[in-house]
């Protein structure tokens, strides 16, 4: 697996329900032993501004669990920083 991706994902509830879309910077984390990153979306979509559980998808297929907690607004844009639960999707 590489140790970073920047590009496009689906973010999926945990019942698997498209929440929305977002572009995303993700790397490796190895002194914690996970991933951590970044998502920015869309200002008012079902996942900006919230502390989220959920699923974040790449091009490909390949899924992983993050906790997402809100960073800032501007704009139409919302950022969320991110850390993963599981094994990293990229």
């Amino acid at each position: 697996m590489a140790d970073t991706y920047q590009g496009p994902v689906r973010v999926l509830g945990g019942d698997g329900i498209l929440l929305t879309t977002g572009m995303a910077t993700l790397e490796s984390d190895p002194e914690m032993g996970n991933w951590r990153g970044s998502l920015e979306t869309l200002r008012g979509t079902g996942v900006a501004g919230k502390a989220l559980v959920v699923v974040l998808e790449i091009p490909g297929g390949e899924r992983g669990r993050a906790q997402l907690t809100p960073v800032s607004e501007a704009g139409d844009r919302a950022t969320s920083a991110l850390v993963g639960l599981d094994a990293q999707p990229f």
